[in-house]
């Protein structure tokens, strides 16, 4: 199993090829990608439009994943740190906006 950071997965749903972001779509296929609630967060807080945040949240929650915090939390830190930033509030200690 690989963890890929959050700023790869980042790269990859830009649409930038690079090494990295090409073997993601080569492993993705081998089911060998872990993804764990930290990255999730912070790869989903990114999305601006919702259907490219849902889906993301798809693809990623498809992979073998790994409790860190929580997926509720994690998704529901994203969704938060997403709706802020719309009203022109950027929070950095996003994984706190689960509440």
């Amino acid at each position: 199993m690989l963890v890929i950071d959050s700023s790869v997965w980042i790269d990859y749903f830009n649409g930038k090829e690079t090494p990295q972001t090409l073997f993601i779509r080569d492993y993705a296929l081998r089911d060998q990608i872990l993804v764990g609630d930290l990255i999730l967060c912070e790869v989903l807080q990114g999305f601006k439009q919702q259907e490219h945040f849902e889906n993301a949240k798809e693809l990623l929650l498809s992979f073998t994943y790994q409790n860190m915090v929580g997926n509720k939390i994690a998704v529901k830190s994203a969704e938060n740190y997403r709706h802020l930033r719309s009203n022109g509030i950027t929070i950095r200690k996003t994984i706190f906006l689960n509440k």
